[in-house]
This record gives C-alpha cells, sequence and structure tokens, in this order.
C-alpha cells in the first residue's frame, strides 16, 4: 500500500485535529434547597458526539425529611438531540420514553403571560446590582488523580421587590478546584463547548439550562419571580467569567446566601410555640419541613440553594451511535401534565 502524499498526510492530520472527539465523563452531582429538606444525589454518565448527548443517571433523595421517606434510587436516562429538535426521557425499568421540543412549553407560557400582564406583573423582583469577583486562592489538591488548584468566585446580587422597594441582597459563591488543560482536558472542553453552544443557541439563550440550573437559575426564578431571560443574562455573564479561570473543573461548589443585612434577613421572627408531638405522617413532615426553613446550623446560616459537582473520569473513546437512540423494544407514552 502506497503512503499518503505529504501535502494530504497533512491535510488529514489536521482535520482530525480539529475534529470534535466523541466523549463521556462520570460525574457525583448534589444539589439541595432549604437546610433540613434533604439532597438530591445524582450518579451520572453523560456521552457527547456532536450534535447528540445521552446521560444515564441514578438519583436519590439522602438526609433531611426527603431522605427519611426516600425510595428506591431512581434511573433514567435523558438523550437529546439538537439535530432533531428534540429531547427524550427514557425509563429504563419500565421500557417507556416521552418526547418532547427542546424549547419546552412551559417556558413559552411564562414569557407570554410576561408580555399581556406588563413589564412588573409576575416579576415581584428585579436585579439592581450585580458584582463579580475572582480569588486564586493558591490552595492545591489531588482530586481522582488530577493535580487541582483552588478558584473562589463571589457574585453578589443586589434584588429590589418591585412593589415594596425593599431589597435583598443574595451572594453566590462558587468554590471551582481545576486541574491543568492537557490536550486530552482541551479536546474534553471543545467537545463540551460544541455542544452547549449548539443547545443554547436553539433555546435563544446564552446559557445551556443545564449550566444555568447548576448556578441557580430556578431557584431565583422561582423564590424571587425574576424573569428568566433577565437572569439568563445573568448567569451568562458569570458563565463568561468562570470561563476566564485557568484549568479544567473538577469540582464545582456552588452555595447561594441571603446576607444578614438584606430586608428579608432582617424580618423579626416570633418565637414557635410548643407543639404537641405530630400523630401522622403529614404532621411530621409539616414539622420537618418547619424547622428547615430556619438553619440552625451557623455555618449554614443564610444558605437557600448549594450544589456540588464532582468528575470522576474522563473518556475520549468512540461512543456507538445506538447511545444516542432509543433502545429496541421501548415504548412511546405520553408525557404527565
Amino acid at each position: 500500500m502506497k503512503s499518503l502524499p505529504a501535502t494530504l498526510l497533512v491535510f488529514v492530520t489536521l482535520t482530525a485535529g480539529s475534529a470534535v472527539a466523541d466523549l463521556k465523563t462520570e460525574t457525583l452531582t448534589r444539589a439541595s434547597l432549604l437546610t433540613g429538606i434533604g439532597t438530591t444525589e445524582i450518579q451520572s454518565t453523560t456521552e457527547y458526539q456532536g450534535d447528540k448527548r445521552a446521560t444515564n443517571q441514578t438519583s436519590k433523595m439522602v438526609g433531611g425529611v426527603g431522605g427519611m421517606f426516600a425510595g428506591k434510587p431512581r434511573t433514567s436516562v435523558e438523550i437529546t438531540r439538537l439535530d432533531k429538535d428534540l429531547v427524550w426521557d427514557l425509563n429504563p425499568p419500565k421500557k417507556t420514553y416521552t418526547e418532547r421540543p427542546l424549547a419546552m412549553p412551559a417556558q413559552t407560557e411564562v414569557k407570554s403571560e410576561r408580555r399581556q400582564s406588563g413589564p412588573d406583573q409576575g416579576k415581584p423582583y428585579k436585579i439592581v446590582k450585580s458584582e463579580l469577583k475572582v480569588n486564586k486562592t493558591g490552595a492545591k489538591k489531588d482530586i481522582n488523580g488530577f493535580p487541582c488548584m483552588e478558584y473562589v468566585v463571589t457574585w453578589e446580587l443586589v434584588l429590589e421587590d418591585t412593589a415594596s422597594k425593599g431589597k435583598v441582597t443574595q451572594v453566590m459563591t462558587t468554590d471551582q478546584w481545576n486541574t491543568p488543560l492537557t490536550d486530552k482536558l482541551k479536546q474534553a472542553r471543545k467537545t463540551e463547548d460544541a455542544f452547549n453552544r449548539g443547545y443554547a443557541d436553539k433555546l435563544g439563550l446564552g446559557l445551556p439550562p443545564q449550566e444555568a440550573d447548576r448556578l441557580g437559575a430556578g431557584m431565583l426564578t422561582s423564590m424571587y419571580g425574576l424573569d428568566p431571560k433577565e437572569t439568563a443574562g445573568k448567569l451568562e455573564e458569570v458563565g463568561k467569567e468562570l470561563a476566564k479561570v485557568e484549568g479544567y473543573s473538577i469540582v464545582t461548589e456552588v452555595k447561594w446566601q441571603v446576607k444578614d443585612d438584606s430586608a428579608a434577613a432582617k424580618k423579626a421572627e416570633p418565637e414557635p410555640e410548643p407543639e404537641p408531638a405530630p400523630r401522622s405522617l403529614r404532621g411530621l413532615i409539616g414539622k420537618e419541613i418547619a424547622k428547615s426553613m430556619t438553619p440552625d446550623k451557623p455555618k449554614d446560616e443564610g444558605v437557600i440553594f448549594s450544589s456540588y459537582q464532582e468528575i470522576k473520569s474522563v473518556s475520549l473513546e468512540a461512543i456507538p451511535e445506538t447511545e444516542f437512540e432509543i433502545p429496541d423494544g421501548y415504548k412511546k407514552v405520553e408525557e404527565k401534565k
């Protein structure tokens, strides 16, 4: 067999080097909302192939009220196909799946309601200040075989009640442990970024939903009624600053706190009256949830949302195309509303 001409060999080498490789990552994620409610723990394997992504995950509730009554761990698979503008949610135990468009109907309805009811209706708070700081601490440690350095990103966000003009100050602290970018990790980032850009473009947002959720977008929009598009815009700015931090993130820990000088934190709370022992499951749950609304540990003072993500492994091995298709034997069902 004759060897390739030198010019063609160079072309093939450059083309191969610039291509987006298949990527597989194993991740541990924990997320909690309000102290005492419990933490959702997710073990996931995510695979990328161009404009396709498949996430296999096992989730369970641990600790708090949720952990007390949690059942068996739940397994699920989400296949996102940008080429088809579809997301398939698979239920492996039942061998069923649902199909939904990339643009969630709920998002469209929310935007429509806001347009019909005026700029401030349904939006009790608005963002009046946003300040971001990045600190390279110099701390080092090895995580899952990756040598890491610590970066702490602090985002101060002041929200104003559109009716009373009272202000609430939120502080997001992101503690990142990053490892230097090897050739392998550069390719991994390139693959992730290409998919995430495509996903965000499809939705007309600056930040992919997965990244927005990790940074607490859902908490901000649900608890404070912030406009989803405004929140996404601010989180996009944060995402751009985080992207400037050197290295590939192995651990990212996010914590949202209400500052003591905010209007919300100044509200006096009455002394709780003694309660009789709950006689039912509902009473027990209600009592535990009530406790969780007022953190009793100094280290958790004012924390309303926290998330932790840890990369366990990164692989660039080829992935079969069947991983991004609905398996044989699965039945399509309608999504519950």
